[in-house]
């Protein structure tokens, strides 16, 4: 009886302690971290001082918080095999096991095999032999097969091969490919140009969906049945003429096609796929055609080689919504009868297309534009009714928009525009003088537009405009420029251009009655000493708070380094209340406040 007794008090603690952990987790996911942090940074009402204790509304919502951790414990089997194949390695996802005890069961039959040979080596101490790294591959393989699973997939990394660890590596994919491999991943560091040849059970597995190889090499193979096969990705891969062909009437539900820096092909002709949704060709060597015939692509993107001339065929793809382009022998005509072909087509990228000069754009359907480092180009007639983004990057000016009635976000980085002087005064050339109006007319017409912020960044110093209304830009010859959507928080734009930049002064120009300024202040000064936001990021991928030392207004008594940026922004708001670039209502006054900012080295 006593021992009965015992055991159901035992029983009882273990309860409570399970309860207490679920808790825990709950409120230290970071999901739940960021959630707490918004709300406190949209309320702030200029006091800070300690937690209020919690009432029966924060119960309630930890509450609520632990009913959504317990729908996260009841997902079905696959969509928790496809979370697990998300996470980075195999480490974080036996951290998932800590949510429930299905999550642990089910993380130990992850049907994902991920072999990296350098990170086996290192983490193991395994020395530089094959040797061990072959034992390691084979146990694996052996104990996940003798309970039975299947493998979902098959992912070989190699760093060091040689012809021994080639025919291990055929019984490996041979094994997967028997036991129903629905996607194989052979990545191979290239060495002394030996490739790995894949076996011919690869051409003809059933179930593959997914096939991605890189630094492979391709024989010549008459036989290639694939008929389930979606993704085929080549990196770096040898392949002739014949196998290409046989490829892709082998596998007639090929949905995304990506070939990048591949050799071996003088044309490449592609039709028979109606299932073709995406169509990528990066840097192929000695190709001269490209010929693709697919009524359903949505998206192509070609990036061609600069030492060889590409004629693309794009006529039979008139279904086309996205469509990126980086061709240095591309001119103005063939660019005008390309676009002429896309009557649905909604993103435009040109990028290093540096035979334009003079080309026009107009399309009520097209939303996205990318013109970037295309030096030569001159002129752009932009008649684009329907345009939410825009982006550019170059030396000039060479865009004009006819009515951006719906641009919502663009970009601007301009790598020289003017000269900067020692007195910081801004001397307009006459090319200058023509660029520096172009913005301002550009500026101009977005001036309807309620919401939109814009970001002025240079070197080491940030500018936030809460309106497009009075314009600061400072007279140096690299200058970035970004209007943000209105639906974008203050708060999620702060913390990119923290965690982008460290920028030694942040300066924000607000009405006199906006609360952000202080809030930027605070949500700076008041972080955590010891932040544990980013516990499981490396270094070099933690947000701004980890290396942030302090935070300061800037003012006369308190000038650093910074004193030429702070003159100019002084002399530049006398100017601005002179003569504005855009007419500001009367009863609306403006002020810069400028913070400095000390980060860690």
């Amino acid at each position: 009886m006593r021992k009965n007794l015992s055991t159901g008090k035992e029983k009882k603690e273990t309860i409570a302690v399970n309860q207490s952990t679920s808790i825990n987790v709950v409120s230290q996911a970071p999901s739940v971290q960021r959630k707490r942090k918004r709300t406190s940074f949209n309320n702030v009402d200029g006091s800070v001082g300690p937690k209020k204790k919690h009432g029966r509304k924060d119960l309630n919502n930890l509450h609520q918080r632990v009913e959504s951790m317990n729908l996260i414990t009841q997902l079905p089997v696959h969509i928790i095999h496809y979370i697990l194949s998300l996470l980075r390695n195999t480490k974080d996802a036996a951290r998932t096991s800590i949510l429930s005890k299905r999550w642990r069961e089910l993380w130990t039959s992850f049907s994902i095999l991920k072999f990296d040979q350098h990170k086996i080596q290192k983490e193991g101490n395994l020395d530089l032999k094959n040797e061990n790294f072959k034992d390691f591959v084979d146990n694996s393989l052996k104990r996940h097969l003798e309970q039975k699973l299947s493998i979902c997939k098959l992912v070989l990394r190699i760093t060091s091969y040689d012809l021994d660890l080639a025919l291990h590596m055929d019984q490996w994919v041979n094994l997967a490919v028997e036991n129903h491999l629905k996607e194989l991943d052979l990545h191979f560091f290239i060495e002394k140009n030996i490739h790995y040849t894949l076996p011919q059970s690869v051409f003809a597995a059933k179930t593959l969906t997914g096939l991605r190889l890189y630094g492979c090499k391709l024989k010549s193979c008459g036989y290639i049945k694939l008929p389930h096969l979606q993704k085929l990705y080549m990196r770096q891969v040898v392949i002739d003429q014949q196998t290409i062909r046989n490829m892709i009437s082998g596998c007639p539900l090929v949905e995304d096609l990506r070939f990048i820096h591949c050799t071996g092909l003088k044309d490449l002709q592609v039709s028979g796929l109606l299932k073709l949704d995406r169509f990528e060709m990066h840097h192929f060597h000695g190709t001269r055609k490209v010929e693709i015939t697919a009524p359903n692509l949505l998206t192509f993107w070609y990036c061609g080689n600069i030492s060889t001339r590409c004629e693309i065929d794009l006529v039979a793809c008139a279904s086309l919504k996205r469509l990126t382009l980086e061709d240095a022998y591309m001119t103005d005509e063939v660019f005008q009868d390309r676009f002429a072909s896309f009557p649905v087509l909604e993103k435009l990228e040109l990028s290093k297309c540096h035979q334009l000069m003079n080309i026009t754009i107009s399309s009520i359907r097209l939303k996205q534009l990318v013109l970037r480092g295309c030096k030569n180009l001159m002129g752009t007639d932009i008649d684009t009714p329907n345009l939410f983004s825009f982006e550019y990057k170059g030396n000039k000016m060479p865009f004009d928009f006819t009515n951006p009635l719906c641009l919502k976000q663009a970009k601007l980085s301009f790598e020289r525009v003017g000269v900067q002087r020692a007195s910081l005064e801004f001397q307009l050339g006459i090319s200058d003088a023509i660029w520096f109006d172009r913005l301002r007319q550009f500026l101009k017409k977005l001036k309807h537009s309620n919401g939109l912020k814009l970001v002025v960044r240079c070197k080491k110093n940030i500018i936030i405009h809460e309106e497009l209304r009075e314009i600061l830009l400072p007279p140096v010859c690299d200058i970035k420029l970004e209007i943000v959507k209105p639906s974008t928080r203050f708060e999620d734009l702060l913390d990119q251009l923290l965690r982008t930049w460290h920028p030694e002064t942040l300066s924000i120009v607000s009405s006199s009655n906006s609360n952000l300024p202080k809030l930027a202040y605070q949500k700076m000064k008041y972080r955590q000493k010891n932040p544990s936001c980013c516990t499981y990021n490396t270094r070099s991928n933690r947000c701004w708070r980890h290396f942030l030392k302090d935070v300061k207004y800037e003012g006369p008594a308190n000038r650093r380094r910074t004193s030429s940026w702070m003159a100019w922004l002084s002399s530049e708001r006398k100017s601005l209340r002179k003569n504005t670039w855009l007419d500001s209502p009367p009863t609306v006054r403006y002020q810069t406040t400028t913070l400095a900012l000390f980060w860690k080295s």
